[in-house]
């Protein structure tokens, strides 16, 4: 049977995955973008919880059942393109077998690595950068959300003709934002050391003109009961656990500034929801998120473990209605221009000559 694409990533329509993940949001998104312009497509599902991870041997596990679904559907149909999507570790060796799976019947791929980790084990030191560098050149394009990513690929060796940008797409809302006198800052994520939430967490107990603002930390992980247990004499600091979507929602529309303290990203969900949700936004400058928050304009930036200046930070909008409502309007300017479902999905079609 013959299919305009298929889709190697987490699917939208697997009922277990109860928190979703950058990769989920941006396949849910894609999939409404093809059912409304009538693009035929089959998604293989790599959903792998990391939250707890499993063991190696149940993700070789996986790995089989998934390579056996890939080679009978390979079989069975026939594509215009294939995306798939990757993360670092064992879990980018497996997508990079499966997409040269599929570039050997002929099929060109997108290979989308997603994750900011990936970046950071490659530039600490990697012995298989030459094997990496050789085989995802073997792959018809190699997709980035910009940022640092171009500039990293191209120091790995990935041939610049091969390197495709497209940014994080969103279905954009209308929305308003207005601000109140008493600062709200919102932290979503995983509660781990990797996100920066020690940095920020000892920021705001640490000084003392911080407690007039409120900050509200969403997501779980392992440090939530640590953290939560050490909140528990600052009235100002609520740790919520995780949230159903609804109920995320309602803390953005609550929100006035969003922090993203992370030491490694692709291009963040939670970003992403905060362009959407009109925010000011101060996070660290790290995988693409520097496409779509610029210093002074729309948020601050600052390096991972940056503890002064995101002290900083949280003080000048904190302080300032006027700055947060300056930077508000920039942020819409940079939601349309960069995040636009229908102009990056168009790009991804594009390539693979699909409508």
């Amino acid at each position: 049977m013959k299919k305009d694409i298929l889709i190697l990533g987490p699917s939208p329509f697997n009922k277990n995955i109860n928190h979703a993940g950058g990769q989920l949001t941006a396949i849910s998104n894609l999939v409404e973008y093809m059912d409304r312009e009538s693009i035929s497509y089959d998604i293989i599902d790599i959903f792998r919880s990391s939250y707890p991870p499993p063991s190696n041997i149940d993700k070789l596990k996986m790995s089989w059942s998934r390579y056996r679904e890939l080679k009978a559907i390979l079989k069975k149909n026939s594509y215009k393109g294939a995306l798939v999507f990757a993360t670092f570790g064992l879990g980018f060796w497996e997508k990079l077998i499966f997409a040269l799976m599929i570039e050997n019947r002929g099929v060109e791929t997108l290979f989308f690595i997603r994750s900011g980790h990936f970046m950071n084990s490659v530039i600490k030191k990697d012995y298989n950068i030459p094997i990496k560098r050789f085989l995802m050149n073997r792959l018809s394009y190699i997709g980035h959300q910009g940022g640092k990513w171009e500039e990293f690929y191209r120091k790995v060796g990935v041939k610049r003709d091969k390197l495709i940008k497209i940014l994080n797409w969103i279905e954009i809302r209308d929305y308003s934002r207005e601000f109140s006198d008493n600062t709200t800052f919102l932290y979503v994520g995983a509660i781990v050391e990797k996100k920066g939430v020690i940095d920020l967490f000892d920021v705001i107990s640490k000084y003392n003109e911080l407690k007039k603002y409120n900050f509200i930390f969403v997501g779980g992980g392992s440090l939530l009961d640590e953290l939560s247990y050490k909140s528990r004499n600052f009235k100002n600091i609520k740790f919520m656990g995780w949230l159903k979507q609804d109920e995320v929602a309602k803390i953005y529309e609550r929100a006035d500034v969003l922090i993203l303290p992370s030491y490694a990203e692709g291009f963040p969900n939670v970003i992403s929801e905060a362009l959407n949700y009109r925010l000011p936004i101060i996070s660290t400058n790290v995988g693409g998120i520097s496409e779509s928050v610029i210093e002074n304009f729309n948020g601050f930036l600052m390096n991972p473990k940056d503890r002064l200046k995101l002290y900083k930070s949280i003080r000048k909008l904190g302080e300032s209605k006027e700055l947060k409502e300056k930077f508000s309007k920039n942020t819409e300017k940079i939601l349309y221009k960069n995040h636009s479902i229908d102009n990056n999905s168009k790009k991804i079609f594009n390539l693979f000559n699909i409508r």
